[in-house]
């Protein structure tokens, strides 16, 4: 993780940017083209916009698997832009199998794609986590995993919450046994959503020394409230992702699509300092 600790002091900023390519929210300059090149030219014109004012990108993979091997060019093309801007790439995949298959996940996200870190789905226990946790530290010197654990999305209590004790807790166990020190932070991270914030704060306690990824802020309804109960004892240990409030801030301003996500990116970013 340590990747993404230095980059977020260098830009001063705790923010990351989500590329979700929807073509049917690209402006209308881009509609007229096909959708692969639509995407590229967007995405690109984003990264671009926000580049000063972030510290990692976050990219959605599903918005580039569905437009085929096109698609995961334009994927791969982005990581590399990415880096080559000093941002580290957070490959949002969410995978959860086991064994081989997850270790062809992995080693797909972050060996060929280049991605500094990835998103794990933990339902099927650490025999999930190992295979990612092992290639990031193969592939991504300073990368790591960050494993879903108490979402953003409204149906996430319906799972997370509904045991004794709550899956959430179980889950943050098992992280805490097997992330490895990397720097600041173990190599394991958490998925910690800013739209609730009370289990937000229980996750914190029992993941002190964790580094949590915190979508929902922005268009989800998360603001800088919800983020302070996830802060760890220094203040720190949080990236705040936040997608559709800056890919698609041109919907709610005079400005273009690009000027348009560098006034939005800006302002979270000085938003996010506040806390």
């Amino acid at each position: 993780m340590q990747a993404l600790v230095e980059a977020a002091r260098r830009k001063n900023s705790v923010l990351v940017a989500g590329l979700d390519p929807i073509p049917s929210g690209f402006p209308e300059e881009l509609r007229t083209l096909p959708e692969a090149e639509a995407t590229l030219v967007f995405c690109q014109g984003i990264l671009e916009a926000v580049e000063p004012y972030v510290a990692a990108i976050k990219l959605q993979a599903a918005y580039f698997e569905r437009l085929g091997p096109v698609g995961m060019e334009i994927y791969a093309g982005l990581i590399e832009a990415s880096s080559n801007l000093g941002l580290p790439a957070i490959a949002d995949v969410k995978r959860g199998d086991i064994g081989p298959v997850a270790a062809a996940y992995a080693e797909a996200h972050l060996g060929v794609y280049g991605a500094t870190c990835v998103t794990v789905n933990p339902y099927m226990g650490e025999d999930t986590i190992l295979p990612f946790l092992e290639e990031a530290r193969r592939q991504a010197p300073g990368g790591g995993i960050f494993v879903l654990l108490a979402t953003s999305n409204p149906s996430a209590s319906e799972v997370q919450e509904s045991t004794e004790p709550p899956l959430f807790e179980v889950i943050a166990r098992m992280i805490s046994g097997l992330g490895r020190s990397s720097g600041d932070y173990p190599d394991a991270g958490a998925v910690v959503g800013a739209t609730r914030p009370e289990v937000g704060g229980r996750a914190r306690e029992l993941l002190p020394e964790t580094l949590f990824l915190s979508p929902g802020y922005g268009a989800q309804g998360g603001d800088a409230s919800g983020i302070r109960p996830l802060l760890d004892r220094n203040g720190g240990g949080v990236l705040v992702n936040s997608s559709r409030s800056i890919l698609y801030a041109y919907e709610r301003s005079a400005s273009n699509y690009k000027d348009a996500a560098r006034e939005a990116a800006s302002k979270a970013r000085d938003e996010l300092r506040l806390w």
